[in-house]
């Protein structure tokens, strides 16, 4: 039976990693495409019983990106932490990548809130704001905040490394506001999709490894305290074609691996590039 501590007290590492499962979701040739709508709905159930939905929608044109997702516990596992957070972030693409430029998120528990912001004001490592003030969480997060970090939104929006067609070949190291973490993908195999998997997705997909370890904050600091070892999940990405692009883009639609000691899945209910569902893709 679902109960209070298998959801409610690492909220915010549950939204990361729920986060996490929707990288790489564009081909590299990102800016020689004209503007894109994606938008993904996810259902992830923890112990047989739904207890959470994520919701990411994006837009794109050849210069700039912006993104919005939300997770909303529903459910019964609402019953025992009734909780929200909404996300945004903006950014821009040049010759080099992408950029981030401002990442918001606010999270909502009873009467509670929280609000997490990192900037990128220039070239130098993001600055991180918190909301109320929590100088000690800031303190504990300073260290990790180098060059090079990516907020969770625009990772879903990073230029993949692909050799020969393939995703999940790459390491991420992200920045919520909270804490540093590092993703660290590997390609497992081709596999098919069939009639029994849960979700709108029939077809070829990639099976991923994806590890995640913290790296700084406070939730870095109770990791080595626990002598800590990676969390291990394993993601299903789809090569779906859009438009007339002979590239494929590698859309996450299947999630699985353990949180608090309980098996969760995660899959997408509804996906759409420029309006069209991903449901046809398999054809």
């Amino acid at each position: 039976m679902l109960n209070g501590p298998a959801v409610s007290p690492n909220r915010m590492k549950v939204a990361s990693l729920a986060l996490a499962i929707m990288a790489f979701a564009l081909p590299g040739k990102l800016g020689a495409a004209p503007q894109n709508q994606i938008a993904i709905s996810y259902e992830v159930e923890v112990g047989k019983m739904s207890a959470m939905r994520i919701a990411y929608n994006a837009t794109l044109s050849d210069t700039a990106y912006e993104s919005t997702a939300s997770i909303k516990t529903k459910g019964l596992a609402s019953m025992f932490s009734d909780y929200q957070m909404d996300m945004t972030s903006s950014g821009a693409f040049d010759g080099a990548g992408l950029k981030p430029q401002h990442y918001r998120s606010k999270a909502d528990k009873k009467s509670e809130e929280k609000v997490l912001e990192v900037s990128w004001p220039s070239e130098d490592p993001p600055a991180v704001k918190t909301t109320p003030r929590d100088k000690e969480d800031e303190a504990l997060l300073a260290p990790a905040l180098t060059t090079g970090l990516v907020d969770p939104l625009s990772m879903l929006l990073r230029m993949t490394a692909l050799q020969a067609g393939k995703p999940c070949q790459s390491v991420e190291r992200v920045v919520d506001g909270r804490e540093v973490y590092e993703l660290r993908f590997a390609l497992a195999g081709e596999v098919k999709l069939g009639g029994d998997s849960p979700g709108v997705y029939r077809g070829p997909a990639f099976k991923c490894s994806m590890t995640y370890t913290p790296v700084g904050g406070r939730p870095a600091l109770k990791y080595k305290r626990r002598g800590g070892v990676p969390s291990k999940f394993d993601i299903w990405f789809a090569p779906v074609k859009s438009g007339a692009s002979d590239e494929a883009l590698f859309v996450p639609v299947l999630a699985t691996g353990r949180l608090q000691g309980l098996r969760f899945i995660a899959y997408a209910r509804k996906a759409s590039i420029g309006g069209q569902s991903i449901a046809g893709s398999a054809d």
